[in-house]
């Protein structure tokens, strides 16, 4: 199972110490809030993210899932190393 990237935004400033049992994570912290950034092994390791936010009273704005994407090859185009007459 492949690893996914989160950015997770909550009002006001997260202290590291919230965060500290979950490895990947960062947290950086402006005006607007904190902006934590989680390289996570699955759902259930957001949800305890999640989880850890809420038991702290944290609000949150916004979770996003950053994508990968990477285009994938038509089958149906022809291999270059063939030809066809």
């Amino acid at each position: 199972m492949s690893r996914a990237a989160y950015e997770i935004r909550a009002v006001g400033e997260v202290p590291p110490r919230v965060l500290e049992d979950f490895e990947g994570v960062t947290v950086t912290v402006d005006v607007a809030g904190s902006t934590i950034r989680a390289d996570l092994a699955d759902e259930a390791e957001l949800h305890g993210v999640l989880e850890a936010l809420r038991r702290e009273g944290f609000l949150l704005v916004d979770v996003r899932k950053e994508m990968d994407y990477e285009p994938e090859a038509p089958d149906d185009l022809p291999d270059a190393s063939s030809t066809e007459v």
